[in-house]
Order: C-alpha cells, then structure tokens, then sequence
C-alpha cells in the first residue's frame, strides 16, 4: 500500500479529470489565438497589410483545409510557423515562471489570514476604529481623515491584500533579526508618518538621517536630538535636566533604576549588592534634586562614602527615613559599604564622564551655547520629534536614555489623564529601536498593559527573542510578549525554541492524503487497484519555513485575530511616497 501527501493548494480529490478537459480546451483556443497573432504579423512584417481575421471555427477550418496563403494571402508559411513557435515558446515560458511564482507565494501564505479574517486591521474598519478613539477625527468627513492618522502601517497583506495598520490603542513588538530590514521598512516609515510627537532611540544615526529633514517638513515643529557621546556628530543644541521632576522616594527610585538595571542584567537576577546600591542612589538623586544640586555632585558622593551631606540634605526636606538609611549605610561595616558603593559607582559610571553631563546640566554651569532647556511635559502635547541615541557597552549614556523615554511616556501618561477620553490626541508614538541595548526600562512589560489605552503607541523593537529575555528574564519577556496587541516575526529567526513556539502560533490545517491499494489473489483482482483519501492535520509553516522567510516580509500577530503575513514597504516605496492610501 502507497500513501501519496497532495501538494498544498492541489485540486480537491476526484476533479483532475475535468480540470484536465478544460485546460485542454482553453489550450486549443490559446494556440490557435497565437497562431492568428503570428500570421497577422507575419503579413505586415511581409508588406501585405494588417490582415486579422475573426478568431472563429471558420478561421480554423480554413486554415486547416486551405493552408496560410487563404487566410493571409502572400504571407510564408515557414514565416508564420516559426513566429507561432517563438509565441508560444515565450508564452509557455512565462507561464512557467508565473507558475513557479505563484506557487511559492501560495506556499507561504495558504491557510494564513485573508483580508476578512484581519478586517479590523484594513483600511475601512482601520478608519472607523481611528474615529473613535480620536476625538478630533470624529469631526472630519471620511475623505478628510488622512491615511496616517488612522493608524501605523504595518505592511501589505500577502499575497494581493490591503494595507493593514495598527490602530491608536494598540501596543508594538517586533522581532527582526539583523539585516532583516526593519530600519527602513519599519522605524523610519513609522517616524516620518506619525501625526503627532514621536520619540525614537537608536546607535546608529541612520536613523536620525533619514527622518529629521522629513519631520521637520511635515509637522513644522523641532527636531530634538539627544546625543550625549556624539552618534550623530551633530553639535549640542539642547539639554535635559533628570532631577527636575524628581520630588519622591517613587521618583528617585525610578531613575535609579535606570543606571541599576545596566549592570544588573536579568531581572530575575537580583542579588544584594545591586538592590542596596539601588537604595543607596536612589537616596542620593533624591538629595540632589531636593536641594537643586546637579549630578556631578551625585557622583562625589560616591566617592567620598564618609561625606554626611547627602544625609543632612535629606534631613533638611523632611525625608528622614532616607537620611536615616544613608546614614546606616554610611556606618555600616567597612567591607560592606564600600561594597555597595563600588557598585553604585559602577552603576553611574556615566555620570563621570564630562562630554555626558554638560548634556544634564544648565548652559551656565556647562558653558554650552545656545542651548535650550527639553520640556518633557509640553513636548506629548506638541507634534515635535526627539531621537535619543547612544553607544552600547559599559559607561555609556543608555542609563539616561532609558530615564528620558520612560519620564516622556509617564508625561504622556498625566497628560492624557487630563484630555478628554482621558487619550491623547494626537498618540504619542515611541520607537525603541534596540531597546534591549539602550533603553532596559525594567518596567516595561508592565507598561505595555496599560499605555495603549492612553494613547501612548510604543514599538520595541528586538533582534531576538532571547535578547529580550537577557533585560527582562523570562517572566519579564513572557509578559512583553503577552501584552504587546500586534506582535511582528520578521526574516532571520534562528531561535529554535522561538521558531517552535510562532510555528505552533500560526496553527495548523488539514490536507489530504491518498492511499492506494493492490488488489490481492487471482490475476484480475491484483489488476485492480483501489484509492483512499483521508484528511490529515499538518503546520501552516514549519519551523524550518519561518525561519527561511525572504526579507521585506513578517507576520502579523494581532490580539484576536488570525496570523498574517505582509510584505513590508520600505519608506520610499511606501505609501506617502506613492500618494496612495
């Protein structure tokens, strides 16, 4: 007995004879149609004038009966015969190629979603959707909302569907391995459509390049550029203050957190040193801030571990309980507090560095010129654009980086509290293009479950899924992954155990297998030969395919909603290049 697996996309069993029939009849009428096509041009290539008689049974039988010279008259035979050869040749030819095509594109996207199985993400319901949640769209006609304000394109439905786009309340991850092409198919289309303020980090300035003239173009408003160790080689135009909004122990602890979680590493991590060199700086920014000192100042703390100021400042502001914990830290034994000061030295190393800090401090104190002072509150409310950017590795300006997205996302926070629907409108987009290196928010999975629903529109963007797990841990990532609302798998994934995971994602459907069987006995009955088919569950797309998908494509995995694949559209073939919706 044989079993036979039908191809994807094969004809449902029983139906080959008639397909068979009428390819063969549409076979004839092509061939006689290229028949006709070849002696029309081969009597005005021969001088006889432009003879194309009706395609008709009277053509053929004349032509058959009759020969060439009664159809065209004059025309060679040979003529025709070898221009029909050459027509069909580049018929058969591109037929085969569309044939080849066809069938991969097929393979890739059968039994994955089709338009209406994603029609909250297509441009009608996108719309409609977009409406609601923005008050100030609800006031325009539908010819008047611009395709950008409905929402983030997302990519092209493969393999001939509508654009899809994420809508206003929903939360962003992506997984793209290097080289897959998410600068230019994702974080640049995504900074320059925006339709309100947008935030992005990176270390490199491409970024950076490619955007700023456009959004500046586009929106009428600045530019901001945080570039602390010169990414960009742009000179200084702006400063930023951490400690200004600083007035609790939360706040404190919050920006502490930032410079603890570079030499932490995984959350789930935790150890002594690191939690009581939190607590010990924490207490410090807050000093500082309280008396309006400046960080330089925090870091000669550091070093001088016996200097009580620290301690007395917070005495002064009413916070004795941490003055009381600077001091026993202070008094504590020698090995350990030096132990924990190390390690909160470590851990602000960046605030050591001058070129870093003439960043955070005002131009009088920094000798900076012409530089202006970044509104965190007044910019969610504006249309401005901020690139935040830093170098990977130890002593960098990551720390401050990942302070200065999650002190703009928790102003977007307070001011969309106080807007009507309590949403912001326009949503503040944030691009955290290689958010694991620059931007170890270690919040962030927590976050993600609530920023939607005030109209801040995150994207973080990974190289892996593991890369996530090594700032998160595996909870934190877990819970990244749960909370994101469109999740998107580009090309390169070479994670088994994540593969697996997204090939089970994707699902499964049902193909046929036929079983033959010989017949068994005297010769009559081994002569026959009896078929079966039966239905078998089988992956949508494998490991091993998902991980050979071609470049410029993704899935799409939308809360609810059946997994797609898209092309993605790099910015210059995209949508405002083309002027199409």
């Amino acid at each position: 007995m044989g079993r036979v697996l039908e191809p994807r996309g094969a004809a449902a069993p029983g139906l080959g004879l008639p397909m068979a029939l009428l390819g063969v009849v549409w076979g004839v009428v092509g061939l006689a149609w290229l028949v006709r096509l070849a002696g029309t041009t081969a009597s005005w290539l021969s001088g006889h004038g432009w003879v194309s008689p009706p395609l008709s049974g009277e053509f053929v039988r004349l032509l058959i009966s009759d020969g060439v010279d009664a159809v065209w008259p004059g025309t060679s035979t040979r003529a025709v015969v070898v221009l029909a050869l050459l027509l069909v040749a580049a018929v058969t030819s591109a037929g085969c190629a569309l044939t080849v095509v066809g069938r991969r594109l097929l393979a890739r996207t059968e039994g994955l979603a089709q338009a209406h199985e994603v029609a909250p993400l297509t441009p009608a319901l996108a719309k409609e959707r977009a409406r609601r949640l923005r008050r100030s769209l609800s006031r325009q006609s539908d010819r008047d909302v611009a395709a950008d304000d409905v929402g983030l394109a997302l990519g092209v439905l493969m393999p001939r569907g509508p654009r899809l786009r994420a809508s206003w309340e929903d939360v962003l991850l992506a997984v793209m391995a290097p080289r897959a092409g998410k600068t230019t198919t994702l974080t640049v289309p995504i900074v320059r459509r925006a339709p309100g303020p947008v935030l992005a980090t990176s270390i490199k300035p491409d970024l950076w390049e490619v955007t700023h003239a456009a959004r500046a173009a586009s929106t009428g408003e600045r530019v901001w550029v945080f570039d602390p160790q010169g990414v960009t080689g742009q000179s200084q135009s702006m400063w930023w203050d951490p400690l200004r909004g600083v007035t609790t122990v939360e706040e404190a602890t919050r920006l502490a957190g930032h410079f603890i979680t570079e030499i932490r590493g995984d959350k789930d991590g935790r150890d002594f040193w690191s939690s009581a060199a939190h607590d010990l700086l924490a207490n410090l920014l807050l000093a500082a801030a309280l008396s309006q000192r400046s960080l330089p100042e925090v870091y000669e703390w550091l070093t001088e571990p016996a200097v009580p100021t620290a301690a007395n400042l917070l005495r002064v502001h009413g916070h004795h309980a941490a003055s009381a914990a600077v001091v026993g830290r202070q008094n504590g034994a020698v090995e350990t507090r030096d132990g924990v000061y190390e390690t909160a030295r470590t851990a602000a190393s960046a605030l050591r560095d001058p070129v870093i800090m003439r960043w955070l401090i005002p131009p009088r104190i920094s000798g900076a010129t012409e530089c202006d002072e970044l509104d965190t509150a007044a910019f969610v409310t504006s249309r401005q654009t901020l690139h935040l950017l830093s170098k990977n590795g130890a002593g960098t300006a990551a720390p401050l980086v990942a302070a200065l997205v999650d002190q703009l996302m928790h102003d977007g926070i307070r001011a969309a509290e106080r807007s009507p629907g309590a949403r912001l409108d326009p949503p503040l987009v944030v691009v955290l293009d290689e958010a694991a290196n620059i931007c170890k928010i270690s919040d962030l999975p927590d976050l993600y479950s609530h920023l939607g629903s005030r109209g801040v529109v995150p994207l973080t963007v990974l190289q892996s899924y593991r890369q996530g797990v090594r700032v998160w841990g595996e909870a934190g990532m877990d819970s990244l992954w749960s909370a994101a609302t469109v999740k998107l798998v580009g090309a390169g994934i070479d994670d088994a155990k994540f593969a697996e995971d997204v090939s089970r994602l994707v699902g499964e459907h049902d193909v046929a297998v036929r079983s033959y069987a010989d017949g068994t006995g005297d010769a009559r009955q081994r002569a026959s030969r009896s078929v079966t088919t039966s239905l078998r569950r089988q992956r949508l797309l494998p490991p091993e395919d998902l991980r050979a998908m071609p470049k410029g494509t993704a899935l799409v995995l939308a809360t609810g909603l059946r997994v797609a694949q898209v092309r993605l559209e790099p910015y210059y073939e995209g949508p405002a290049r083309r002027g199409g919706r």
